[in-house]
């Protein structure tokens, strides 16, 4: 090799390192993804994007820095649904590690995750989802439980260091902070969903809602004939049970029902679910009371919010209507106003009397157009 080529190749080289070193050092001083901790400046970095990419790596990876005493887990409801500085939870240290689109098995591997690395909570309040566990073909009695736990690797933190993605990342944080519209997130892993808030602005509630119910009506539709996966519930929630409690044997475990709005349970009707999401609820009440005498010291309740009240009833605005809810975004995912009134209710057994029947029949004579409506969109989606 010439003189010349070997220059040519060492100031190359160079380049690439003096480029790669540069992008490193903005990622480490404006942390998109809230991980170093170098830099904390209003207008600068301290909002932070939604996570795109490695959300459980990197919530897991925040609640080693912050070694919380609360962990929230679940999916996009409780991402959404629950906000750690909010004011049941401000001063707790507590942390959301709530994935949308992810199941229980999640849920399980980031305790897992955590015990592993000594972090014992006091407190965990895990989201359930009835939908994960109805399946759209009839149940084998013999199927054996699935359960997959995902884990997270090491290769991530140098692609969350030094790539394009995290360079983009890095850009898009920095013009975040004057967007006062764009999706954000909290460090503690709150998702206040602003998005949606532009956009019940730009189009009303009434279209946000329209468009999920549609979605909605599709897969529950899709779920009609299908049938309840008891074992894999059962393997899922004493999993998540035990790896709460061992080693942790105090601890208070809050198992949550989510509220789902009435559009949402008027559904469950129309697509001949109720009798499953029954017989769901009825496992969970036994694999508490199993867990309860596998863990005796721990306190392990079953807050059950899926039934007709007075929140889920909230009315949907009109077509049209600038209106503003107070408590759901759409029928799937509740505000944190609500998660704040579900946050003092389970601190209040005495306050958690329902009677499910009379909340129905309230709910139907207030809003009779709801339940036809979402008959309505069931019976057209599963033609």
């Amino acid at each position: 090799m010439d003189r010349h080529a070997l220059r040519y190749l060492r100031w190359l080289g160079a380049t690439m390192l003096a480029a790669a070193a540069a992008v490193a050092l903005m990622v480490l001083l404006v942390d998109p993804y809230g991980l170093y901790g170098w830099v904390d400046v209003a207008g600068f970095n301290r909002v932070k994007a939604p996570l795109a990419r490695y959300q459980n790596e990197i919530k897991l990876a925040r609640a080693l820095r912050l070694r919380p005493q609360v962990v929230l887990v679940g999916n996009s409801r409780v991402e959404a649904g629950f906000d750690p500085d909010g004011p049941a939870l401000r001063g707790a240290n507590a942390i959301n590690l709530g994935i949308a689109g992810t199941g229980t098995p999640t849920a399980i591997g980031q305790l897992r995750y955590l015990a592993a690395h000594g972090i014992r909570p006091r407190r965990v309040i895990a989201g359930l989802d009835v939908v994960d566990a109805m399946t759209p073909r009839p149940i084998v009695s013999a199927r054996a439980p699935v359960l997959r736990i995902p884990w997270p690797g090491r290769w991530w933190q140098l692609d969350a260091l030094l790539s394009a993605a995290s360079l983009r990342d890095t850009l898009w944080t920095v013009a975040l902070q004057r967007d006062a519209d764009g999706a954000m997130a909290t460090p503690r892993g709150f998702n206040p969903l602003r998005q949606y808030g532009s956009a019940a602005r730009l189009e009303g509630y009434a279209a946000i809602f329209r468009q999920r119910a549609q979605e909605n009506a599709r897969k529950l539709a899709a779920r009609s004939g299908g049938g309840l996966d008891v074992p894999a519930v059962r393997a899922e929630v004493r999993a998540l049970l035990d790896a709460a409690a061992q080693g942790n044997p105090a601890v208070r475990v809050d198992l949550l029902v989510y509220p789902y709005h009435a559009q949402l349970l008027a559904m469950f009707e129309a697509a001949g679910l109720w009798r499953r999401f029954e017989a769901w609820k009825a496992v969970l009440r036994e694999e508490v009371a199993a867990a309860r005498l596998r863990h005796p010291r721990a306190r392990i309740v079953l807050a059950d919010f899926g039934a007709y009240g007075p929140w889920q009833c909230e009315p949907i605005p009109a077509e049209g209507s600038g209106a503003m809810t107070t408590w759901y975004w759409e029928a799937g995912h509740f505000k944190a106003a609500l998660g704040e009134v579900l946050l003092a209710r389970l601190d209040d057994t005495a306050d958690r009397a329902h009677d499910a029947t009379a909340g129905r029949a309230a709910c139907v004579a207030r809003q009779p157009g709801l339940f036809i409506d979402a008959a309505r969109l069931v019976a057209r989606a599963g033609r």
